[in-house]
């Protein structure tokens, strides 16, 4: 009953472009449950949810089927925007202002600098990207609005209130992506609560501060059991037309027995008798690549073999400039 009375409500608040979240049934169950688990003042939260303003082209992308480009990119717009030598270019200024820090989580969590920059040249282009949005206004809307991802966005609405508690962070200060991720390594409060890193000692594990972003990547790359030295990824060749009745994309692992049959070989070898399967197309072309662990362990930060692979390849092209 309290989901059908939601539904009716909000479409007359939205009609005059103002939504008081507030005063939305869902909000009383919502601010009592933060109460009573974690112990929020509840006139405070209030006050926080009256504040939040509707966000239309954020919900607009969660509603309805995906469309890739709205909450990722194409294959082609990663390869056109990020390998290519400018970026490439960036990717090493990018190290040397930042040395210290690289260094310094590198040593702590034994992942290079070249895949910690990678991860914050895609996220953010270094930071210049990725504080368009309110993220208090964005994870608000998202969390009370009906979208294919309402349920992951109300936890991290919470998340989001006990991070900026334990940091002592203005949540209505904070910007970020259209999704509510922060920082230049993009992370939702969920996995900045988790992996968030005080790199550079200050006191506070804060998703503005490029060195606690440096320290949060490692760390995130490190407990999920990165190991330096694998390949992470190689190119693949492919003979007749085989290869397209193969599942491609993250979850997809084959036996290279399985895949040779399908006439796709590793253009170097893999050090592993299994590996997952990539297959993208780009215009007429097909690109095609083989992953081990340490490529799917890039993907349990973004679950797109696009992004993993882009990932794996821009690492690949700033070690190729030492």
């Amino acid at each position: 009953m309290l989901r059908y009375t939601f539904l009716l409500l909000l479409p007359l608040l939205v009609w005059s472009g103002v939504v008081d979240y507030a005063r939305l049934p869902a909000s009383k169950a919502f601010v009592n449950r933060m109460h009573d688990r974690y112990g929020f003042v509840k006139q405070r939260l209030y006050a926080l949810l009256h504040k939040a303003r509707h966000q239309g082209e954020t919900l607009a992308r969660y509603q309805g089927r995906h469309k890739v480009g709205s909450t990722d990119f194409s294959w082609h717009r990663y390869k056109s925007k990020i390998l290519v030598k400018e970026s490439v270019d960036l990717g090493i200024q990018f190290m040397s202002r930042y040395r210290k820090w690289l260094l310094k989580a590198s040593r702590r969590y034994r992942v290079s600098p070249e895949i910690i920059a990678s991860f914050i040249r895609v996220e953010s282009k270094f930071g210049l990207y990725g504080h368009e949005y309110p993220v208090w206004d964005s994870l608000v809307t998202l969390a009370f609005n009906p979208n294919r991802k309402q349920r992951f966005f109300r936890s991290e609405l919470e998340k989001l209130l006990i991070l900026a508690r334990k940091n002592r962070l203005d949540v209505t200060k904070l910007r970020g992506s259209f999704a509510g991720a922060m920082g230049c390594v993009q992370q939702v409060p969920s996995i900045q609560l988790r992996y968030g890193v005080d790199l550079d000692g200050d006191g506070r594990k804060d998703p503005d501060s490029m060195a606690d972003c440096i320290g949060s990547i490692a760390a995130f790359l490190h407990r999920n059991g990165w190991r330096e030295g694998r390949p992470t990824l190689v190119a693949a060749r492919h003979r007749g037309d085989g290869f397209l009745k193969l599942r491609s994309g993250y979850r997809s692992r084959y036996p290279l027995r399985t895949l040779r049959r399908y006439g796709v070989t590793p253009a170097r070898s893999l050090g592993t008798e299994q590996a997952y399967y990539i297959r993208m197309r780009d215009g007429k072309r097909w690109d095609l690549y083989l992953g081990d662990r340490n490529y799917r362990i890039i993907t349990l930060y973004n679950a797109s073999k696009r992004y993993a692979v882009t990932i794996a390849l821009y690492a690949k092209a700033l070690r190729s400039i030492k």
